[in-house]
C-alpha cells in the first residue's frame, strides 16, 4: 500500500507549524489577548464552515454514538471536550506570549519536551507503561531542564508550563475516543471562543483598525491552524500515531532554526548543553518506534 501521500501530509503539517512564529512575530505590536481572541474567532468560523459543509453526516453519527452512553459517561465525554477547549486557551495564550514577549527558542523547547511529559502523564493518569530506556530518557530530560533552568529559570518555567498544559490536553483527549476529531476540535474552539467573550473587555481594549492585522489573523487561522490539522488527520488514516510522534519533532527543529536564522536569537553554553541532552533523550525515548519504522521501511523497499 502506497503511503507516500500520507507521509507527505504529515511532514507538510509539521513544517507549517514550524514556521508559525513568523506570522506571530509580525503581530508583536498587538496584545496577546487580541491575537488569542481573533485566532480563536477565525479558527472557529473556519471549523464551523467545514463541519456544516463536509461533516454533517459525521455530526449525526457522533450524536447517535453519544446517546448510547450511560448518563454518567455522557457527562464525562462532555466535560473532557469542554475541558479540552479551556486547555487550548491556556496553551495558545502561553505560546503567543512566549514567542512575542520572551523568545522563540523557549517556545521550541516546550514542544521538544512535550512528548516526554505526555508519556509521564499517561503513566500517572492512564496507567500506560514505559520501558526502562524510556525512563532513562525521562531522567535525561530532567537533567536537560535543570541545565536550562540554571541558565534562565523564567524560560524553563514558561517552557515547562506550556508543555504541561498541552500534554494534559493530549492525555485528556485520549480518553475521549470514538468521535470525529475535527468535530470535537470545532466544539472545543467554539467553547473557547464563548469563554473568551466573558473576558472580552480584559482581552481587547480597542479593536485593531489595521486591515493587515485581520489578514494575518485569517492566515493564522487557515494556514497555521486548520490546514495542518487537516493534513495531520489525513496522515493518521494510514500512518500510526507513533510515526506521527517522530515526525512531530520537525516542528521544534524548524522553530529553533527560525529563531537563530531569521530572528538572530542566541544561546549560551549551558543552554547548548541542555538542548544536546534533550536531543539524546528524545532519540532514546523514541528508539522502539525508530526501530519499528526502520524495519517497516526496509521491508517496503525489499
Amino acid at each position: 500500500m502506497d503511503n507516500r501521500k500520507h507521509y507527505l501530509a504529515a511532514i507538510v503539517a509539521f513544517v507549517i507549524w514550524g514556521f508559525f512564529s513568523i506570522p506571530l512575530r509580525a503581530l508583536s505590536d498587538y496584545g496577546v489577548g487580541e491575537i488569542l481572541y481573533f485566532r480563536i474567532l477565525f479558527s472557529a468560523l473556519v471549523l464551523i464552515v467545514i463541519v456544516l459543509t463536509m461533516k454533517r453526516g459525521d455530526v449525526l453519527r457522533d450524536l447517535k454514538f453519544l446517546k448510547t452512553f450511560p448518563p454518567r459517561e455522557r457527562r464525562k465525554v462532555i466535560m473532557l471536550t469542554m475541558g479540552g477547549g479551556a486547555l487550548l486557551i491556556v496553551n495558545w495564550l502561553l505560546f503567543i506570549y512566549i514567542v512575542n514577549n520572551i523568545n522563540i527558542k523557549t517556545a521550541s523547547f516546550s514542544y521538544m519536551i512535550c512528548p516526554v511529559i505526555t508519556a509521564v502523564l499517561g503513566f500517572i493518569l492512564l496507567r500506560e507503561k514505559l520501558t526502562v530506556l524510556q525512563w532513562v530518557a525521562v531522567g535525561l530530560c530532567a537533567i536537560s531542564c535543570v541545565l536550562i533552568g540554571m541558565s534562565s529559570a523564567l524560560e524553563l518555567g514558561y517552557s515547562f508550563l506550556t508543555a504541561f498544559v498541552f500534554s494534559l490536553y493530549l492525555v485528556s483527549q485520549r480518553r475521549n475516543q470514538g468521535f470525529d476529531r475535527m468535530i470535537i476540535l470545532g466544539i472545543q474552539v467554539l467553547f473557547a471562543f464563548l469563554i473568551l467573550n466573558v473576558f472580552y473587555s480584559s482581552l481587547i481594549g480597542k479593536l485593531p483598525a489595521a486591515m493587515e492585522f485581520y489578514t494575518i489573523m485569517m492566515l493564522i487561522a487557515i494556514v497555521f491552524t486548520v490546514l495542518p490539522l487537516f493534513l495531520n488527520l489525513y496522515a493518521l488514516n494510514r500512518i500510526n500515531s507513533a510515526t506521527i510522534g517522530i515526525l512531530l519533532y520537525l516542528n521544534p527543529v524548524i522553530n529553533f532554526t527560525v529563531a537563530f536564522v531569521v530572528f538572530h536569537e542566541h544561546v549560551n553554553l549551558m543552554q547548548v548543553g541542555g538542548y544536546t541532552i534533550i536531543v539524546i533523550a528524545l532519540v532514546l525515548f523514541n528508539m522502539p518506534t525508530i526501530r519499528k519504522y526502520q524495519l517497516a521501511m526496509s521491508d517496503r523497499f525489499k
